[in-house]
């Protein structure tokens, strides 16, 4: 391929200028034969979308490159603040060449700082806004946020009221059923001991002491096996425990009674309450819009949730 020089002669001048803090160019067009004005981002415009801009405005104008003064072609990945700190630059358009003047660098820094500067006040101004909102709302918001709590802790309460008579009546059965094995054992313990005693007094002391031994070391395996069973000591309290667990599952199975969905609201509850115990504290009182608003967003989530429970 042929590569095409341009003499300076042949060079127009084009000059960028500031316009509310932002590097402005007049580039002309060729095919429209006007001049189209483009404003260029430092921070986020680079080489390539600038020139990508400048073909978008005539179809017909060919490729747009952008070439150092020395004749070296800038990489398109180069960010336009870059561009404009190495100072002035050559536009080709097609066929033509355009020597790019650039502010001093001082003014280019200068023009940063004053978009800085603007951009800091304006979040100084949505800082002030925000505080304003949270006072003038928060109070609105908290009674809002009030009744909500307490409409979904009635609604939670009252599907939860008649498992947790279900759950007392089957409580009480399963420990009825639990305290009846115990005293179960208990008789056993004493008819074992009768039985053993009568023996030993129908024969003599030697006849019955194996006996006696083999029994009370059947005990101690009994009680190791329910070690391995179960992974915990026999104890009285732990065993009557297991027993009313036991029992209650049972009776819930047979009674169609859902467990998971019982400690779900239970859950549901709880966490209801806590919310009402920490709108109604003044420590929070100073929380945030951000934190008020977040808060309620979960409240929708939850209660998007339970509708959908409740239609399944």
């Amino acid at each position: 391929f042929q590569l095409r020089k341009y003499s300076s002669d042949k060079k127009r001048k084009l000059y960028i200028w500031y316009q509310n803090g932002l590097p402005v160019i007049d580039v002309p067009l060729p095919s429209k034969k006007e001049m189209c004005q483009f404003t260029l981002k430092p921070i986020t415009d680079t080489v390539t979308r600038f020139c990508k801009n400048i073909e978008c405005e005539d179809k017909d104008m060919g490729i747009v490159q952008v070439y150092s003064t020395n004749g070296n072609k800038i990489a398109g990945s180069t960010s336009v603040q870059q561009l404009l700190l190495r100072g002035n630059f050559e536009l080709h358009i097609s066929d033509h060449a355009y020597i790019v003047e650039v502010p001093s660098s001082t003014d280019f820094i200068a023009g940063i700082k004053t978009d800085s500067d603007i951009m800091q006040n304006f979040d100084d101004l949505r800082s002030v806004v925000a505080s304003l909102y949270a006072i003038i709302n928060v109070e609105e918001f908290k009674a809002f946020r009030e009744r909500v709590l307490i409409e979904e802790y009635e609604n939670v309460k009252a599907e939860l009221k008649p498992l947790i008579q279900a759950k007392s009546e089957m409580d009480a059965i399963c420990k009825k059923r639990a305290q009846r094995m115990l005293w179960l054992a208990l008789s056993g313990m004493g008819f074992q001991g009768g039985f053993l005693a009568r023996l030993t007094w129908e024969y003599s002391w030697d006849v019955m002491e194996p006996i006696t031994y083999f029994a009370t070391y059947a005990t101690l395996i009994a009680s190791f096996a329910y070690y391995l069973y179960t992974n915990q000591y026999f104890d009285y309290n732990d065993h009557k425990r297991r027993a009313m667990t036991l029992y209650f599952h049972k009776k819930a199975a047979k009674s169609n009674f859902d467990i998971s969905r019982f400690n779900e609201l239970q859950s549901m509850a709880n966490s209801l309450k806590h919310e009402l115990k920490r709108l109604r504290d003044p420590l929070y009182q100073h929380l945030p819009a951000t934190e008020l608003a977040s808060l309620l967003r979960k409240s929708e989530k939850m209660r998007h949730t339970n509708s959908t429970k409740e239609t399944n």
